[in-house]
């Protein structure tokens, strides 16, 4: 299953792409970006790896200009550890497409 999250909000004085959540805008680490509505998958049951995605791209930078990436964490049942990583168009396609080709190999 794949879920929104939303929190509470936060507001900035610039432009915002038509993409981005006002509730999420701003509060990336370490610099401030954009962000979408997450995404999240997993997490359901004890011990499923919880996966959460969302578009980002870094404030300071003009709109139009700035690079999109989705931004991918996957967390660690066990260890609470997590893995984040920025995924540009073209490499989330190519694991998309990796996705597709190996899924129906899981049955």
């Amino acid at each position: 299953m794949i879920e929104l999250i939303r929190p509470g909000a936060t507001h900035g004085d610039f432009a915002h792409p038509g993409w981005c959540d006002a509730h999420f805008c701003g509060q990336s680490n370490p610099l401030p970006c954009h962000l979408s509505t997450p995404r999240r998958a997993g997490g359901g049951r004890p011990g499923d790896v919880m996966i959460t995605a969302q578009l980002s791209c870094l404030i300071d930078e003009p709109l139009g200009e700035a690079p999109v990436s989705i931004e991918v964490v996957v967390r660690d049942p066990v260890t609470g550890k997590a893995g984040r990583f920025l995924l540009d168009r073209e490499i989330a396609g190519r694991f998309r497409d990796s996705l597709d080709e190996l899924l129906p190999m899981a049955d």
